[in-house]
């Protein structure tokens, strides 16, 4: 399969989100293993319920980030065969944009 533009991008940003959350899952955690030295039932239970609550946030976030990851490459392919089908239709868009970009540029330094 040909390297799809933002593909890269998309998986970069994938990886940083799910390393943000495992890094909270983790400390999370370390948190939970530093209680377990603590004698009251109390805490014996919420910390198993955090356990659990832990255990189903990771599976979450490896979901949703394999989603999201999954739907930008998915994007990105949908905008390649689109440029490379219609190349004047996509030079014209960007003209207008461009003009659009422009137009704004200058009516805010007025």
């Amino acid at each position: 399969m040909e390297s799809v533009p933002g593909a890269q991008a998309a998986r970069t940003v994938g990886e940083l989100a799910n390393g943000q959350v495992k890094n909270f899952l983790d400390s999370v955690e370390d948190l939970t293993n530093a209680l377990k030295d603590i004698d009251s039932p109390e805490i014996a239970r919420v910390r198993a319920k955090v356990k659990l609550a832990l255990i189903a946030a990771q599976s979450a976030a490896s979901d949703t980030v394999s989603q999201i990851r999954s739907q930008a490459e998915q994007v990105g392919r949908r905008t390649d065969t689109f440029v490379r089908d219609n190349p004047w239709q996509s030079v014209g868009f960007a003209a207008l944009a461009g003009f659009v970009f422009g137009a704004l540029l200058l009516r805010s330094r007025d």
